[in-house]
């Protein structure tokens, strides 16, 4: 039942368009036209793209393995964001010619945002020691857009460079400023150290004390007849003889060991600012001699990094001048306007006929209730039918005539 009302309503649509065929007509016509001028109108556009490699560095590939690598979407998009942050194009539009000091904020503003949204980025393979990604852009102009796209890549490799080498240097300056900071801390330490030396008694009390505790030492060792014992001793002797002032009872009585202790106990806050300032020398020094070593690898890897950074960014297919547009065919314009063409008429003469609230069948008469006493049929007039028939000949003529020049424009924009 379902489909038998819905061939009903065909078949009642159908007869609308035909009752109204001159004005479906040239619905079609106008529609079909207005969108067939419209395709010599719309701008042709442009596609320049270029192709570029990032070879991975050996850390890289080995920290792949241990961190979590982030997927193929995030770097796609952190790529993007990188290559088209403000920075980038402004300097890529200021090479091309484009004066950006002229335009407003917002004018600047919605550049960006277009330039942002129009270059295409995407990654073409993800492989582990290398990834290919493709930078394109659509203009009218093929010519700017081939200069965009190589501009846009070319600031984008020298931008990774100048990074890298500011964070080189950066890391080699802080590392010298370090190494000054801590010579000088050796210099005065030294200036110390020798004011400390040259204090009267110092070096004697220094010495004897030293002597002393070599002798008891050697006494750990041998007797006091070995000949080592009995001329240490003996320059224990002349050293007191020199330093009167420290000279304490015999040593064959342990009075070498009391000597020791009484001599270290008299200079003991003088040696023991000596030692810590040899002590803080010593530290000081091997901080000064690991900074030398790591800023000569800083400085090493610093040239490596450059100089690999320059192999790791290759441009495998730059950018040329795009000589077909990428645009869509007029001819499929076309073959789509006539498609809407007829369907937009036949829908506007259906709209129409429903908007038309005036009774045209006895069965829309007869739902409203009212009886139906007779039906007057239309007659014609035979010149009436002549007439109508040579209108109809000229509007079907006119038709054909019609579809077959488009028709003819289609062939013609497909085969150019």
């Amino acid at each position: 039942m379902e489909d038998q009302e819905q061939t009903i309503d065909i078949r009642r649509y159908l007869q609308v368009i035909y009752k109204k065929r001159y004005l479906f007509i040239l619905l079609a016509a106008g529609i079909i036209t207005a969108i067939t001028v419209a395709s010599y109108f719309m701008p042709k556009m442009y596609e320049a793209s270029t192709t570029v490699s990032i070879q991975k560095n050996y850390l890289n590939i080995l920290m792949r393995d241990i961190a979590v690598a982030p997927s193929m979407e995030d770097q796609l998009k952190a790529l993007s964001i990188v290559m088209t942050n403000r920075s980038n194009l402004l300097r890529v539009l200021t090479a091309l010619g484009i004066p950006m000091d002229a335009k407003t904020e917002i004018e600047t503003e919605k550049l960006f945002r277009y330039f942002r949204t129009s270059t295409v980025i995407k990654f073409v393979s993800n492989r582990r020691d290398m990834d290919l990604f493709t930078v394109s852009y659509k203009d009218r102009d093929a010519k700017f857009a081939r200069d965009y796209v190589n501009a846009l890549v070319k600031q984008y490799v020298l931008g990774s460079l100048s990074t890298k080498r500011e964070e080189s240097l950066g890391a080699n300056r802080f590392i010298f400023e370090q190494m000054e900071l801590y010579k000088q801390k050796i210099n005065e330490i030294e200036v110390k150290l020798e004011q400390k030396k040259k204090q009267p008694g110092v070096q004697a009390v220094t010495r004897l004390a030293a002597l002393e505790k070599k002798y008891h030492d050697l006494l750990t060792q041998y007797t006091e007849r070995h000949p080592e014992v009995m001329r240490l001793k003996a320059e224990i002797e002349y050293e007191r003889e020199q330093a009167p002032e420290q000279k304490s009872s015999a040593p064959e009585d342990g009075g070498v060991e009391r000597s020791a202790e009484k001599a270290q106990g008299t200079a003991s806050g003088n040696r023991k600012s000596i030692a810590d300032l040899e002590r803080d020398r010593d530290a000081y020094k091997k901080v000064y001699e690991s900074l030398a070593a790591s800023l000569g690898k800083s400085e090493v890897s610093a040239q490596i990094e450059v100089s690999t950074q320059a192999d790791t960014f290759n441009i495998l297919e730059p950018a040329v001048l795009p000589l077909t547009p990428v645009s869509r065919p007029r001819w499929i314009f076309i073959l789509m306007g006539i498609v809407a063409g007829i369907v937009g008429a036949a829908g506007a003469v259906i709209v129409l006929d429903m908007l038309d609230r005036t009774i045209k069948s006895i069965d829309a008469l007869r739902k409203l209730g009212l009886p139906v006493i007779g039906v007057i049929p239309r007659i014609a007039s035979v010149e009436a039918i002549v007439a109508a028939k040579r209108k109809d000949m000229l509007a079907y003529g006119f038709a054909g005539l019609y579809l077959v020049g488009v028709g003819a424009i289609v062939i013609v924009e497909y085969l150019r």
